[in-house]
Order: C-alpha cells, then sequence, then structure tokens
C-alpha cells in the first residue's frame, strides 16, 4: 500500500517512506502552515483492512485524540489524528531523527556489544517517567484512564541527542479490544504482553509497567523471557503460568538493584508489582544511584549519529562519571556480549583508549594547519619569556622597597603581648597556697614524739589485705566465656525452622569445567553446577571443590519451606553472593 511521494494525506504532502509495520507503515511528510512555511512531520497511516472496520476506526480515533493533549519530553507529540478523503485513518507526530531501540539493541548485538549498564537506567526512567504522565492523563470528566498497551522497545525511539521518546498510542488498544479474526494483528508484540493482557482481562497502568519489565530484560540479556519457547501457544502458556527465568540467572553481572526493580516489575500478579509508573521511576532511580549512576542525557548518547544512523562501534558515547571500560565478566563472554564503552580510559592504569575505540572522533587537524599552529609558536614563546623577565624585574623592585615595612612589623610580632603567660599563671600559684592550707595538720607534728611512725605502717597493712581479695575475685569470674563457645545462637536458629520442603538453586560463575558443588545438612547433594533441586528444610553448608582440587570458602545458610535460596560462586573473586 506504500503511497508515492507527493500523495496528500490530509494536510500533509507525502515525502517518502520510513518505516513498515504489520498495521501501520509511517511516512516523513511535509505540513504547510502559512505563507509557504511547512514543518516536517512523521504521518502514521492504517492499512485499509483496519482503517474499513468500523469499531477500530471509532476506537483509534477516540484514543489517539485523547492522546493529542499529552505533552512531556519523553513522549513523541501527536499533531493530528484523522481520516484522509480516501478513507484511511492517519496520526501526524513529532519526527524523531533517530532510531527503535529494537533496531540498535540488534545492531548492537551484532557486533558483539550492548546497552551499558547506565543506559538501561536511563531508558527505565526515561520510560517510566513518560507512563507516568499517561497515567495521569485527565480530561474534562476525571481521569482518561488512558493505558499505552504496547510498551516495547519498538515504540521507544532514541534520537541523536541522546532524547527518549515513546510513540504509537491508540493503535493497541483499537487492535486487542476488537475480535479481529485476521492473523497478524499481536504477532511479534506479543513478547511484551502483561499476563492479564494475554488473557484479555480489563487493563490499567500495571499492564504497561510489566511490558517496561519485558523491556528492561531484553535490551539487558538479548532475549525476552518467553524466546526460549518456540511456539505462540508455549509463550502464552508460559505467560499465563509465571514460568520464566529471573534475569540474574539468565544473564548475571549487573547492578544488584536493577535485577531487583526487573524482578518486581515482572510480578504474575498485578498486586504484586509496582502500582504506579511513579514508584517504578523512583526505584529505579534509587537503584541507578545505589549503584553508582548519576543519570543524565548523555547516558544515552553516542548510540545514534547526527544522522540518525546507529554507531555500533563506540561511537560518542559519554557518562557522567569518569569513564572506564571495564574488563567483560564471564556471563557476557559467554553471550558474545561486552559493556559498551562510555569514552576514553581504560580500566588498566586510567590510560587513554586508542582513537579507534573511542569511536568516530577521528577528525585530524590538516598538515598546513598544524604548520601555523607552530609557527605561532615560535614568536610566541620569546614574547613570553620577555614578559616573564619584565614581571620578575618589577617584583623585584617593589620587593626592596617593601622591605623596611617589614622590618617595621617583625618587631610588633616579636612583642607577642598575646604571651603573658605570667598573668593566667599567677591564679595557679593560689592552688598551691590552698594546699598547704588543706595541709594544715602539721599541727599534729608535736605528737608526733607518741606513736605517729606505727601508726602509718599499720593503715599500709590493711591497705594491702584490701587489694589483695579484690585482685583475686577476677580468675574465678572467667568460666562466663564457657557459654560463648556453646554458641547457643546457631541451635534456635535451627529449632525455629519449620519442617517442609525448598529449593536451593547454586550457581558457579568462572573458568573452571571441573568444578563440583557440595551440599551437607538435612539431605546431602553433591553435583556439577548449576545445582538446582528440592530439599527439606533446615540448615546447610555449601562448599565447591575446584578442578585444581581446592576448595571455595563455606557457605552456611537455612533452607525454609516454600522458599528458593539461591547461591553464587565467583571463582575469579572467591566469594558468595546469596539471593
Amino acid at each position: 500500500m506504500a503511497l508515492e511521494a507527493g500523495t496528500r494525506v490530509g494536510r500533509y504532502t507525502i515525502s517518502r517512506l520510513l518505516a513498515q509495520g504489520g498495521m501501520a507503515e509511517v511516512y516523513r511528510a511535509d505540513q504547510e502552515l502559512t505563507k509557504g512555511i511547512t514543518r516536517p512531520v512523521a504521518v502514521k497511516v492504517i492499512r485499509p483492512e483496519y482503517s474499513e472496520s468500523p469499531d477500530f476506526r471509532e476506537m483509534f480515533l477516540d484514543e489517539a485524540r485523547t492522546a493529542c493533549t499529552l505533552s512531556h519530553p519523553n513522549i513523541a507529540q501527536i499533531y493530528d489524528v484523522g481520516e484522509s478523503d480516501d478513507g484511511l485513518l492517519y496520526m501526524a507526530m513529532e519526527l524523531v531523527p533517530g532510531e527503535t531501540l529494537a533496531t540498535i539493541n540488534r545492531t548492537l548485538r551484532d557486533h558483539g556489544e550492548r546497552f551499558s549498564d547506565e543506559a538501561l537506567f536511563a531508558i527505565g526512567i526515561w520510560t517510566a517517567s513518560a507512563l507516568e504522565a499517561v497515567h495521569a492523563l485527565k480530561t474534562e470528566g476525571g481521569s482518561a484512564g488512558l493505558v499505552h498497551r504496547d510498551v516495547s522497545p519498538h515504540n521507544l525511539l532514541l534520537s541523536a541527542t541522546g532524547s527518549l521518546k515513546l510513540i504509537d498510542f491508540g493503535i493497541a488498544k483499537a487492535a486487542t479490544n476488537r475480535n479481529l479474526t485476521m492473523p497478524g494483528v499481536t504477532k511479534g508484540k506479543a513478547g511484551y504482553f502483561s499476563p492479564e493482557q494475554a488473557m484479555g482481562k480489563k487493563l490499567d497502568g500495571r499492564s504497561d509497567l510489566f511490558s517496561l519489565g519485558v523491556t528492561l530484560y531484553k535490551l539487558a540479556s538479548g532475549s525476552t523471557p518467553f524466546d526460549d519457547h518456540k511456539t505462540h501457544g508455549e509463550r502464552h502458556a508460559a505467560l499465563v503460568r509465571g514460568q520464566w527465568q529471573d534475569l540474574d540467572d539468565v544473564f548475571p553481572g549487573l547492578p544488584a538493584p536493577f535485577y531487583d526493580v526487573v524482578r518486581r516489575a515482572l510480578m504474575l500478579k498485578p498486586d504484586e508489582r509496582y502500582q504506579t509508573a511513579r514508584e517504578l521511576r523512583e526505584a529505579l532511580e534509587k537503584a541507578a544511584f545505589d549503584s553508582g549512576f548519576r543519570v543524565g542525557q548523555s547516558a544515552l548518547l553516542g548510540y545514534v549519529d547526527v544522522d540518525g544512523e546507529i554507531t555500533a562501534s563506540g561511537g560518542t558515547r559519554s557518562s557522567a562519571f569518569p569513564a572506564i571500560v571495564a574488563a567483560p565478566s564471564d556471563a557476557h563472554a559467554k553471550a558474545g556480549v561486552v559493556p559498551a564503552p562510555f569514552s576514553g580510559l581504560s580500566a588498566t592504569g586510567l590510560q587513554p583508549t586508542p582513537s579507534d575505540q573511542r569511536g568516530h572522533n577521528t577528525e585530524r587537524v590538516p598538515a598546513a594547519r598544524r604548520q601555523q599552529k607552530s609557527n605561532k609558536a615560535l614568536f610566541v614563546v620569546p614574547f613570553a619569556a620577555a614578559a616573564l623577565v619584565g614581571v620578575f624585574g618589577t617584583l623585584l623592585l617593589f620587593g626592596k622597597s617593601s622591605e623596611p615595612e617589614i622590618s617595621v612589623e617583625t618587631p610588633v610580632v616579636q612583642v607577642e603581648p598575646v604571651r603573658v603567660d605570667p598573668e593566667p599563671r599567677k591564679p595557679e600559684p593560689k592552688k598551691p597556697v590552698v594546699k598547704p592550707v588543706e595541709v594544715a595538720t602539721p599541727v599534729e607534728p608535736p605528737p608526733e614524739f607518741d606513736l605517729t611512725s606505727p601508726r602509718p605502717v599499720e593503715p599500709k597493712k590493711p591497705l594491702l589485705a584490701k587489694t589483695t581479695p579484690p585482685s583475686r575475685p577476677p580468675p574465678p569470674e572467667k568460666p562466663d566465656p564457657k557459654p560463648l563457645e556453646v554458641k547457643a545462637p546457631p541451635p534456635p536458629v535451627e529449632d525455629t525452622i519449620p519442617d517442609g520442603i525448598g529449593t536451593i538453586r547454586i550457581t558457579v560463575v568462572g573458568n573452571d569445567a571441573g568444578a563440583k558443588v557440595v551440599v551437607r545438612g538435612a539431605k546431602n547433594l553433591e553435583d556439577s553446577p548449576p545445582l538446582n533441586g528440592k530439599v527439606p528444610s533446615g540448615v546447610y553448608t555449601v562448599v565447591v571443590r575446584l578442578g585444581d582440587g581446592s576448595l571455595s570458602p563455606t557457605w552456611r545458610g537455612s533452607v525454609r519451606p516454600d522458599d528458593t535460596r539461591k547461591l553464587t560462586y565467583n571463582v575469579a573473586a572467591q566469594r558468595w553472593n546469596d539471593h
């Protein structure tokens, strides 16, 4: 159905085709404003097979017109919605020179790269901010109840300036709220549906938050939680039953707070997810801060160039922090993906990276210009030297004239009237005066002829006798540490664990093919990693026997009924991570 250049659709003149989809085509067009002034826009034209449906037409126009009132920096502005003279439905919107995150992610993966951790936080924060405005939209009758229904990397546009825009309002609701029998209506986007959306239930904003969680899962790991299932029926069943692996199991190595946010956003029941887009945005902001990122617009710079083309080899990507290209983790190496570089420093010694790693900033100064700069330097250096000599000469002259003033000030400093310490010391002699007053007992020396000498001896003996008893009691009191050796705390922990069945999941991260996991407790297990099994509740100890015969540090903890204890041992760091 591709329209030719020059075709009029409403008030817009088609220029060229930008993209095609299952339900619509997007064109670059020009809008005539006034007195020959035109504005470039993107016009989405719905395919005739959908435009001809009365219920689709009514719902699309109603939903899209409501979205026209949205104004947010992370939402592509919708200018107009209507029907052409030929009966085609169209939507005119802001033209964003860039690419969708789906296309960028695919290109990065093809080149062994991925979005940086900082970029993942930025995508989540700004998409949640856009959804916050969508869900809070109000009309004259109250809340508009607007739900996007199609949050996915395909509907997030990234520009060369690092700006992220959410697009495509109205089509998803019109497609999913009517009984269309035509195939392909939801094909390709079903992997981002929420469970309640897949079951045809009434939706609210929490459905969009689930879809955003799937989007972050996809951009982080390269696949959705349901890509392991081959058929649409299998994916649908897994979605409805909540049968998918956590992101940290599929792609370890990302910041732990990021895993926590994605895990909660993907809860099966809406009541267990974040309840509002604002709550999700604030959780992502806190997770980014806890992970050491101050997310700004620079987080998404360098993925698209000024011509709207994807830069797959670093580009001009930059970060709010001093950029360091970290060594890829084992999980990244297995996935064939390395962290996207931020800019020009390497991890070893913070040395500048080669120019080919910094991206496309390869502009060189022509030889003629470099010669001009060197010639200018020949004249600048002597002139600067002469100026310095003059400055030093004037300083010497002024220095000599100021010497007598300095000499006058020096005796003042030497006087140091503040050091009149004798006056404060005068009251000090008064204290010794008090002491002789206290020692007024010299009146007693006359009777020294009687028994003064024996008396001082007698008090000394009882004093010694009195001091010895208190020194002896401490030894018998030292049995106190014995109860500490009994280690009373562990038994109560074991006694308080109710009977039941839990799950213990153990993964070894690192290049050690001969590693073997050994579990001791209520049930003894021994297997090569990863180990995943049901065990009776109780206290367990876990150790990893490596291929060279060495043992890892021992982990000790409890497994409770109906709980899953997730353990990850990092061979290189020799450290356990417990979830």
